[in-house]
């Protein structure tokens, strides 16, 4: 199996393999990637299997620390992963591409008009976009990105012949949210932002319960994944 630093010895790199644009290619000052006028197309089975990889090692760590995990193993709803990681792209990036394609055609438009435009867009909520931002901050972005880890629910446990116990029930019963929790942690680690909310287990085990019952909305998860630290 593959070490964290071997798969990503960019950690800029981890960050992206979940929080890009899923659907088209930018690079990493999110500046989009155009091929005769048309965004370029981010090839998919690329990004689910390193975010498989991402997966096997975060799923290691847990082995390492509890052993109870060594009875089970991580299985993936590789469709599921994919709607989860296009909705977020719409959400977090449709105000995003429009301003990267208003830049990139040639409307016409001088620098004044064009920004004027942009801002019209920005100022237009009723126009659909759940986060009408370029640069929406990144304690928004894992909202949106464990919102739709909850709502369609890619992540299962499956088990494994061994005399381990099981993990605690409240990990079985709410893995998926569980497991997408900690795999944000790990991206937003390396953007030197730390969540907590697993410091505290009875605060935890409640958030699990209400993100996996989805009475976490994404404005409310916007409450709660503040609570981290800055390093």
């Amino acid at each position: 199996m593959s070490s964290f630093d071997s798969l990503f010895p960019n950690r800029q790199d981890c960050y992206y393999a979940l929080f890009q644009d899923v659907v088209y290619e930018h690079d990493n000052e999110a500046g989009y990637v155009f091929e005769q006028g048309q965004f370029k197309r981010r090839n998919r089975v690329t990004v689910a299997k390193r975010i498989k990889d991402l997966a096997e090692v975060v799923y290691a760590g847990f082995v390492s620390q509890d052993s109870s995990f060594s009875q089970c193993k991580p299985l993936i709803d590789y469709p599921a992963l994919l709607a989860v990681l296009t909705r977020y792209s719409r959400d977090i990036y449709g105000f995003r591409r429009i301003s990267a394609k208003i830049r990139d055609v040639d409307t016409g438009l001088d620098t004044v008009q064009r920004e004027r435009l942009e801002q019209i867009i920005l100022e237009g909520a009723e126009f659909g976009f759940k986060v009408p931002s370029e640069r929406p901050y990144i304690e928004r972005q894992a909202s949106v990105l464990l919102y739709w880890f909850s709502v369609l629910k890619p992540f299962h446990l499956g088990f494994k012949s061994s005399k381990n116990p099981p993990p605690e029930a409240y990990i079985q019963a709410y893995f998926n949210e569980y497991f997408a929790y900690f795999l944000i942690c790990v991206a937003l680690h390396t953007q030197s932002v730390d969540l907590v909310i697993h410091e505290n287990k009875a605060v935890f085990v409640e958030f699990l319960n209400q993100l996996h019952f989805r009475n976490l909305s994404r404005s409310s998860l916007e409450f709660f994944l503040p609570n981290s630290k800055q390093r």
